[in-house]
């Protein structure tokens, strides 16, 4: 089955609220036939929408230059949670357009949540 920021790693993420900085990364590759152009107008596309509802829910594509998860097509998509809460973002992910408009351009996989100690 098919694993994309839809999956569970969103929808379990969704349903915390947290006081402290969060982050969230996933591991994702491009889809075949897409490019890394495709996916930088996604992300800019997908920040100007969530832009207009949070100004603080910073999302970026980190591509590794050294990491077990490195090659063609590979990059982390990353999404940051200092005060933003992350159940009112993810009831209006799942409710939106953009989990299919994610899986035309991406599949992601492993996710992981972070707490920041500053």
């Amino acid at each position: 089955m098919r694993n994309s920021l839809v999956g569970a790693g969103l929808l379990l993420l969704s349903s915390f609220t947290y006081a402290e900085p969060l982050e969230n990364y996933f591991q994702c590759s491009l889809n075949e036939g897409k490019t890394m152009a495709d996916a930088v107008q996604f992300l800019r596309s997908y920040q100007a929408a969530v832009g207009e509802k949070w100004d603080d829910y910073p999302v970026k594509i980190l591509m590794p230059m050294y990491a077990e998860y490195a090659g063609p097509g590979k990059f982390v998509w990353f999404g940051g949670f200092d005060s933003a809460d992350m159940h009112e973002i993810g009831t209006w992910f799942r409710g939106s357009e953009w989990p299919a408009r994610f899986q035309e351009v991406m599949t992601c996989g492993s996710s992981s949540l972070w707490r920041r100690l500053d």
